[in-house]
């Protein structure tokens, strides 16, 4: 009886100590969830937040003696560093031209390139292997030539940023048109890009960060599961990781930047992307820049852009097109645009050329000749050649929206007729254009 009331009160304690255990050992699981989440949340912020300030913070940092030095832009053919201003390719193919990017569901309607042309830039007069003359710095680069691209591209070293030198700021009403050539080959660490609008006028006197900006960002574009595209007011605040990147790696990528006072609309190949109407301070307006991110680890690659078009929109492009057609019988235009020596009409231009077509279809009276006219750049032969497939390349796409072909007529004087000097990148801009007149 004793032995059996000595078990009975042994098992009691151990059934009282189980239930205590199981009892701390809930609480204890219940406390490491918690932590765990508080952690993972908190972790989430801080890696948020210190991506965004190696981005931002890195990019202004001197390079020490012992830092890796840019990669010089890559050769696909050989595989080897191209020399400055040799041809650069990326692997597998040639890339394609902006206008045949990858098929995706486009809101481009609101885009229109402003009607005054402010800065038209083709690097034209600057020699390959320079560092352009009307552009500002605070690292280096240089002019190159792209494997598969017409036209000349500036290459940004890595820790740089660079900016055109504009007389004054960015209009109230504006927009700011470019190219990128997104780098890849092989296994090489890709640039991370940043573009946008900065208050700081001279890149050699201030620091980028720690002035208003507006800025989009582009990583790890050749990567399927990394891929980033960033935008924010120093820090970010949002992303658009949803868009095709990838598919442009080794291509050309357009972007298209509409400034509405404080409001900024940013296109990526006519896919709008962002929208703030409350985003922009006047002081953003100082100036429009493209970076070479400061990263770990360092790029192998560089980042290219080319083919700048800054202009005012206080006037709409499109309407002023149409009303001048209609009210003076005669309409010239900037604004629509080709690929250099080419009459293969550049996506960004088909909103001014939509106008056209609804303001022929409202007056179906009307009949049209089309001229096409050049710089003078290249040969008499060339240029006149040249201008009428342009003329032509206007024609046959406003008959494919619409407009009967017994309407239009087209030609091209080629370099015959030029409206300003042909001495200057300005002249050459406004000499680059073409003219509708009604018959």
């Amino acid at each position: 009886m004793k032995v059996m009331c000595l078990f009975l009160g042994l098992f009691l304690v151990f059934a009282a100590d189980a239930q205590t255990l199981g009892e701390r050992a809930k609480a204890t699981t219940k406390q490491k969830v918690g932590d765990r989440m508080d952690q993972t949340i908190s972790g989430g912020v801080d890696s948020g937040v210190n991506r965004a300030g190696r981005v931002l913070g890195g990019l202004f940092k001197k390079r020490k003696k012992d830092d890796p030095a840019p990669a010089a832009p890559v050769d696909a053919s050989t595989g080897a560093a191209a020399a400055p201003g040799a041809a650069m390719a990326p692997a597998g193919q040639q890339p394609a031209n902006v206008s045949a990017g990858p098929a995706v569901v486009t809101a481009y309607g609101d885009f229109v390139p402003g009607a005054t042309v402010l800065m038209d830039e083709h690097f034209d007069k600057d020699a390959l292997g320079d560092f352009p003359a009307q552009w500002n710095t605070n690292g280096s680069g240089k002019l190159v030539n792209v494997g598969g691209q017409n036209g000349k591209w500036l290459d940004i070293a890595l820790n740089s940023i660079v900016n055109p030198v504009l007389n004054k700021p960015l209009p109230e009403n504006s927009t700011v048109s470019f190219d990128l050539f997104l780098q890849a080959q092989g296994d090489q660490v890709v640039p991370t890009i940043q573009f946008g609008l900065t208050a700081v006028s001279d890149l050699l006197k201030e620091d980028i960060a720690y002035k208003d900006k507006f800025f989009v960002g582009i990583g790890r574009y050749a990567e399927n599961d990394g891929h980033t595209l960033e935008y924010g007011l120093r820090d970010v605040v949002g992303n658009k990781n949803d868009f095709p990147l990838v598919s442009y790696a080794g291509k050309v990528l357009h972007i298209d930047m509409a400034i509405n006072k404080t409001r900024i609309r940013v296109y990526a190949d006519q896919v709008k992307l962002i929208d703030l109407p409350r985003a922009l301070t006047p002081g953003m307006r100082n100036n429009f820049y493209v970076a070479s991110m400061s990263m770990v680890p360092a790029p192998q690659l560089d980042v290219l852009v080319g083919n700048i078009r800054i202009a005012s929109a206080e006037t709409d492009a499109r309407s002023l097109l149409v009303k001048q057609l209609m009210e003076e019988g005669k309409a010239t235009t900037n604004d629509i645009l080709f690929d250099v020596n080419s009459d293969v009409i550049k996506a960004a231009s088909y909103p001014v050329i939509d106008a056209l077509v609804d303001g022929l279809k409202a007056n179906a009276a009307v009949r049209v000749q089309i001229t096409g006219h050049t710089d003078s750049d290249g040969t008499a032969a060339h240029n006149l050649d040249l201008s009428q497939r342009r003329a032509a390349a206007v024609k046959n796409y406003m008959v494919s929206h619409g407009i009967d072909g017994s309407r239009l007529q087209s030609d091209g004087k080629g370099m015959t007729q030029p409206v300003a000097s042909n001495d200057t990148e300005a002249g050459k801009a406004k000499n680059r254009r073409v003219e509708f007149v009604k018959l």
